[in-house]
This record gives structure tokens, C-alpha cells and sequence, in this order.
């Protein structure tokens, strides 16, 4: 059981400095809120660490650091989370040696080669047409769930990306969706002839109906009671419920940024296409899709047994 020392809670690490500061370094270089809380987290568990060892971040040496990371080890969190924690720590370091908080940097020479990702599965298409089939289209609410899961599915948009969607985001004629991604990096995704036909209902009806009058409502997705913009609470939750309705496995946002992905790569998408369409910085960010689609090659090369 943690002790109340070992809890340190992210808002208290948000206005310690100088974790303020670097915080605020990394909002004005427009990182998400999702990086700048994992972040809270990971200097959450080294001022615990550093408090228990009676330090403050001006006396860490690489010897602290490397106990550190055996704690981590030793209080069970998962490899992904670990890693997390280290590389927010060595930016830090990093940080505090190039504004000259410090002199020395204890974490110059930290190896942290990546570790083995588990491998995330995706929705098959025909459990992704299962999903589909779940709205009632006999309603404004069924109609707007068809044609938020129908986007998704067809640009592969991150959670974040689809909640910032306006109105004037989505360019019908042209079949294209306008997103605004990580760094405010803007970006036009393609949209198949299913998103935008739905995407069209939704806006030239039941988006009217779900507005109540308020027209001057820029947000893209509208809620059924108030007619505020949908959260990301609020699409994470009416997935969860389709999907158990359909008796699915969960498939939630970001399955269906992978489903995307992996059935382009299937039908003979380019690795960089598909890293443009996701808006990834480089083509080994899409090593899970490719994992993906080489065990699907597996599968049909044991399957054909060639050579037996």
C-alpha cells in the first residue's frame, strides 16, 4: 500500500517549481493536455522518490536515477508506463541542465532503448460493420452516433482531433475533413463515400434537430440534452454501450483509429500513406499496424501451406 508521502497528487506537482515551469514550456510548445498529465504523473513519482531519499532535483546524481528506476520496476507498473515515467524524467533533466538549473546533467547518458510494445488488436471489418449497424437511424441521436463512427472509422482521427471537429471542418464536395492534430498541426483527411453520406444527413438534419435553436453552435458533434458539444467522456461511453449490445469485444476511439490503419495496410495501403492520414511524424510510429498485417500473412501463408 502506498504511503500518503508516495501519493503525491498531480496539481500539487503542476504548481511546484521548477515542474511548473517545464510544464509550462512543454503548453506553449502546444503539447496535449494527455502529455502535460503524463508528465504530472511521471514527476509525481520522482518527488515521491526524491522526498523519501530526503533530495531535491538540484542533488540528483545518475546513481539516484538509476535507483529510481529500480523502484518503478519494483512497484509494479506495466513496462509502457515505466517508460513513460523515464523519458518525462530525462526531458527534465535535460531541461534543467539547458536553462542552467543545473550544472550536470544526471540523466546525459540514460540508455532507454524502447521496450517491445504488446501488441493491441483491431476490430475485424466485420465486427466494425457490426458496430455500424448498432444506432437507431430512426433518430436524431442514432443518426450522429452512425455518422461519428462512420468518420472515425474512415480517417483513422484521434479522440482529441474529433471532439475539436467544427462544422465548417467537413467539406462535402470534396469529401474532405479538415482536423487539427498534435503541435496544432493542421491537416486535410479523406473521407469515404460512407462518412460523407452520413456526415450529410447528420448536418442537414438531425444536427438541426439536436441543436434546439442554438445555430450558432460551431462544434461539429452536438449532445442530445443540451446541445452542447460531445466530450471525450461522452463518445468513449456511447461506443462502450453499442459495443455491448452488440456483444463485441470493446472497441473504443482508438480501436477504430487502428481498424483504420489495418485494413488500408490489408487492402494495399502504402506505410506512408497511412502515416500521413494519422498524421504520425515518422513511419515507426505504425510498427502495431504492421505488426498486424504480418500476421495476417502468416495466417494465409499457413493456411496455403506452400512448399508442403
Amino acid at each position: 500500500m502506498k504511503t500518503r508521502r508516495e501519493c503525491t497528487c498531480k496539481s500539487e506537482i503542476a504548481i511546484l517549481e521548477p515542474y511548473h515551469s517545464f510544464l509550462e514550456k512543454l503548453r506553449h510548445q502546444h503539447h496535449s493536455e494527455s502529455t502535460l498529465q503524463t508528465a504530472c504523473f511521471a514527476f509525481a513519482h520522482l518527488e515521491s522518490f526524491m522526498q523519501a531519499e530526503g533530495k531535491t532535483l538540484l542533488e540528483v546524481t545518475t546513481e539516484d536515477l538509476n535507483q529510481f528506476r529500480c523502484i518503478l520496476a519494483d512497484r509494479g507498473l506495466a513496462v509502457m508506463s515505466r517508460d513513460l515515467i523515464l523519458r518525462h524524467v530525462r526531458r527534465l533533466f535535460r531541461w534543467l541542465s539547458e536553462t542552467g538549473r543545473i550544472f550536470l546533467d544526471p540523466a546525459e547518458f540514460w540508455s532507454l532503448p524502447y521496450p517491445v510494445r504488446p501488441l493491441m488488436s483491431a476490430p475485424t471489418e466485420e465486427q466494425i460493420a457490426t458496430l455500424l449497424a448498432q444506432p437507431d437511424i430512426r433518430r436524431p441521436k442514432g443518426v450522429r452516433d452512425r455518422a461519428l463512427i462512420e468518420t472515425a472509422y474512415s480517417t483513422g482521427a484521434r479522440l482529441g482531433e474529433l471532439i475539436g471537429l467544427k462544422i465548417t471542418d467537413v467539406d462535402q464536395d470534396r469529401g474532405l475533413l479538415r482536423v487539427m492534430g498534435k503541435g496544432r498541426k493542421e491537416r486535410m483527411l479523406p473521407l469515404g463515400k460512407q462518412a460523407v453520406d452520413w456526415l450529410r444527413q447528420y448536418i442537414e438534419g438531425a444536427r438541426k434537430t439536436l441543436a434546439r435553436g442554438r445555430e450558432d453552435e460551431e462544434r461539429l458533434w452536438l449532445g442530445t440534452d443540451d446541445a452542447r458539444p460531445l466530450t471525450a467522456t461522452a463518445i468513449q461511453m456511447m461506443l462502450l454501450q453499442y459495443t455491448k449490445a452488440a456483444g463485441l469485444p470493446r472497441i473504443g476511439p482508438h480501436a477504430l483509429r487502428r481498424a483504420c490503419a489495418t485494413h488500408m495496410l490489408r487492402n494495399g495501403a502504402h506505410p506512408v500513406q497511412i502515416q500521413l492520414l494519422l498524421g504520425h511524424v515518422g513511419v515507426g510510429s505504425l510498427s502495431q499496424y504492421l505488426r498486424l498485417s504480418i500476421q495476417d500473412i502468416r495466417a494465409m501463408h499457413a493456411a496455403g501451406k506452400p512448399g508442403r
